[in-house]
């Protein structure tokens, strides 16, 4: 029995050992190599977990111990590896620190129309190009960056701010171009909720919307900038284009900049009143009226 004791650790240590070198080995011979992005600011537990997740390791804890152990984990960089479940653990999380091949982030701010961006793309793909922060593959091209990267983004955001919509009154493309006048016309949730309301109470009516950023936005694409979104002006609202809503009634005929989650959510769960006028006063806040009559009283209070 004492000998059957001591044999405990010996035990002990074999299963360790032969545990440790099977997660140190790679996961099997296949050569083919995948993209694998590691996000900036990213954690090592985020990491290990998805290296395993898609086989790249047997093990993330033992991932975790080893780059701590060697201080491999404080060289890990972000960017696109490619990578094959053939490299055994050692060679793969020193190739994590090499640098992933990457030319650039690409950060897209709410509200931002695509003559803002870095990247050229399409002009049909206004509205279309989700704010975010997007890691780029140095090879990529304009439409590869859409298809591969942006239109994934966009489409599950989109999905998951159409949950139990409650504005059945326009099409998905037309809630896209009303996100995104939502977006440059108001700033928290509850206030782009509420102008979507308003919005589509005029638009049932049929009193045109009347928007200074849709001017602007007519003014901007005829005539570029250095800025983009200054102040609209008493001639700038009579720029003859159909996306000025003052000349034309209806929404116009697509988005003027590209919307970010809020926005989208506020276009298919609008607040539901009576009111068909706003603004946003000199505090800062925002002011409802139902009738021109309170419009202007709220004009003269706020604005002036």
């Amino acid at each position: 029995m004492k000998k059957f004791f001591l044999l405990i650790p010996f035990i002990l240590v074999v299963v360790l050992a032969s545990f440790f070198y099977f997660s140190l080995s790679a996961p099997n011979n296949d050569t083919t190599k995948k993209a694998f992005v590691i996000n900036q600011g990213e954690s090592l537990t985020s990491i290990a977990t998805r290296l395993e997740k898609y086989h790249y390791i047997n093990n993330r804890y033992v991932f975790i111990i080893y780059s701590r152990i060697t201080a491999l984990n404080q060289k890990i960089k972000a960017g696109t590896f490619y990578l094959t479940t053939a490299y055994k653990l050692p060679d793969l999380t020193l190739m994590l620190t090499k640098g992933g091949i990457t030319d650039y982030w690409l950060k897209i701010t709410e509200g931002q129309r695509l003559a803002e961006l870095s990247v050229t793309f399409d002009s049909s793909l206004e509205g279309y190009i989700f704010p975010d922060t997007y890691l780029i593959p140095k090879d990529y091209q304009p439409n590869q960056i859409y298809t591969d990267i942006i239109k994934k983004n966009f489409d599950k955001k989109f999905a998951a701010a159409k949950v139990d919509v409650t504005n059945t009154q326009l099409t998905d493309a037309e809630v896209v171009t009303l996100a995104s006048l939502l977006e440059r016309e108001a700033r928290t949730l509850p206030s782009k909720q509420m102008v979507a309301g308003i919005l589509l109470n005029r638009l049932k009516i049929g009193i045109a919307l009347q928007l200074d950023t849709t001017a602007e936005y007519a003014r901007d694409s005829k005539f570029p900038p250095q800025v983009y979104w200054q102040e609209a002006s008493s001639v700038d609202v009579k720029i003859n284009s159909l996306y000025n809503t003052y000349l034309h009634p209806g929404l116009p005929p697509g988005p003027i900049c590209n919307p970010g989650y809020d926005a989208l959510y506020a276009a298919f769960h609008p607040t539901v009143s009576n009111y068909l006028y706003y603004l946003t006063g000199n505090d800062n806040l925002m002011h409802y009226a139902i009738t021109l009559k309170d419009h202007n009283t709220n004009i003269a209070k706020y604005l002036k």
